[in-house]
């Protein structure tokens, strides 16, 4: 016994030891890999570099000044017991974007023949060598994650992990600290990671709990699983505390203002990636806006210029680039209300239906806008319907065309002693000529139309809003 072990430490310390490992990763990683020169001190290894590279799932590893403690107490047992490895620095690359599907299955033992196959097939000592590593205890300094995704490229970098053992075999428990996590999309900023726990078991995954920094103050907090072998996988998030003035485009920052929080859920769609939850806007205030300036002017006062909103908020499921808007709330209580769906399909084409409320006298000086156009309903507002249709790019909606038309009928009364007509308000009984003109669009009429065109402010600033849900970047009035 103590002459094999002897020969045991002399093994260790030979190349072949070094080629074995190599065919070992190569075979659990599905890569080829290659190992720096060994430094042995006792039981404890040391090498300077292992990089790896494949056309799989695993693309490339390359990891820096590797240290490994080797326990040879399991030595009877088959058993290869690393009580402690160290890791300075490691950089890995990942394909889930199913690119690498296309590549042929190797079978096993072609995999696992490479540089070992012939080394060691058939010699005496076969049956001594462990074939198994039990890990105790292993500490990344510093790691480099990208992964390649069918929405782009994913990376966590700068972060320091400590795995351990789990309770199952073949099971175990990560924790991660500090780093940086960059996603694919434009609208999302860079976040910095404060801890993260993970579990991996089988081929599954488990992400308990994770937080980040994002923007001066937001924090979001992710937990979810996902399944190394079918690439499918499933996230909740939570996002609190972001300011409005982080978020939106230059030309919306000094008109909204307020924080933003959102409950989510991710998953794999049949399209890819599917987000769904809710967002809202908690102390919003809406001010320096023209659809605002204009309706304190219709209603002769200046509530309407600085709108401060109790409510608003909306369920929201995203996609393949279309971006659905369900049970949308937008209120500022006593004043106006909001309420309604909206879905922009991946061509940016809007379909909208939504119901619009106002405080009485807001329209008051658009003839019919209050009486034919607008009904009393709940909330002490007066309520119509609103459509939205065309494109981002040209939004059209049939508000404006319904008050004209109410405006139209409105300039004109029926004297019920006579039965003569009258132009409103004047009592002016209307000549033949005078009553051809209004019928065809006369002057009293253009002054309505244009007192109602100025509320088509309406159409731009929530094409404004349809931008930021999209994460369309902001472009400049004069283009």
């Amino acid at each position: 016994m103590g002459g094999g072990y002897l020969w045991l430490r002399s093994w260790l310390h030979g190349a072949e030891f070094r080629r074995m490992l190599a065919a070992e990763a190569d075979k659990a990683l599905g890569v080829v890999s290659e190992f720096g020169e060994f430094r042995w001190g006792g039981a404890r290894m040391e090498t300077s570099a292992f990089q790896a590279s494949g056309e799989k799932v695993v693309r490339a590893v390359d990891a820096e000044e590797l240290a490994v403690d080797v326990g040879l107490g399991g030595w009877w047992k088959g058993l290869w017991r690393i009580d402690e490895a160290r890791v300075r620095r490691i950089e890995v690359e990942l394909d889930v974007s199913g690119a690498g599907a296309a590549v042929a299955e190797e079978s096993e033992d072609v995999q696992a023949s490479s540089v070992l196959g012939g080394a060691r097939s058939g010699a005496w000592y076969d049956r001594l060598v462990p074939r198994e590593v039990a890990l105790g205890r292993l500490e990344v300094g510093s790691s480099f994650l990208n992964l390649r995704t069918k929405g782009g490229p994913v990376s966590v970098r700068g972060t320091a992990w400590q795995v351990t053992p789990d309770q199952a075999q073949g099971s175990y428990r990560a924790e991660g600290s500090g780093g940086t996590l960059r996603l694919p999309w434009k609208w999302a900023p860079p976040m910095s990671m404060g801890k993260a726990r993970l579990q991996y078991q089988g081929d599954e995954v488990f992400l308990t709990s994770a937080d980040f920094q994002l923007y001066q103050s937001g924090r979001l907090e992710l937990s979810g699983e996902m399944s190394v072998g079918s690439g499918a996988y499933g996230f909740d998030g939570d996002l609190r505390d972001v300011m409005c003035a982080e978020i939106l485009p230059e030309d919306w920052r000094q008109r909204l203002s307020g924080k933003v929080e959102a409950d989510f859920s991710v998953d794999r769609g049949e399209r890819g990636p599917r987000v769904k939850g809710e967002v809202a806007l908690l102390d919003g205030v809406l001010t320096a806006m023209p659809l605002l300036d204009s309706l304190s002017a219709y209603a002769d006062t200046t509530r309407f210029r600085r709108l401060a909103l109790e409510e608003g908020r909306t369920d929201f499921e995203w996609e393949d680039g279309a971006l659905v808007l369900r049970d949308v709330r937008i209120a500022s209580e006593g004043l106006v209300r909001l309420e309604g769906g909206l879905r922009i399909d991946r061509d940016k084409r809007l379909d909208g239906r939504f119901r619009l409320g106002l405080v009485p006298g807001v329209l008051a000086r658009i003839p019919g806008a209050e009486t034919v156009v607008f009904t009393p309903g709940e909330r002490g507002l007066l309520w119509t319907t609103l459509r939205i249709g065309g494109t981002l790019e040209d939004p059209e909606e049939d508000l404006s065309g319904r008050l004209i038309a109410a405006a139209g009928l409105r300039m004109f009364e029926v004297l019920p002693e006579s039965g003569e007509r009258v132009l409103k308000f004047t009592r002016e009984v209307i000549g033949g000529d005078l009553r051809e003109q209004l019928e065809n669009g006369g002057g009293v009429i253009e002054e309505g139309r244009e007192v109602i065109r100025e509320a088509e402010g309406v159409v731009r600033e929530v094409k404004g809003i349809f931008d930021i849900l999209q994460g369309e970047e902001a472009v400049p009035e004069d283009e």
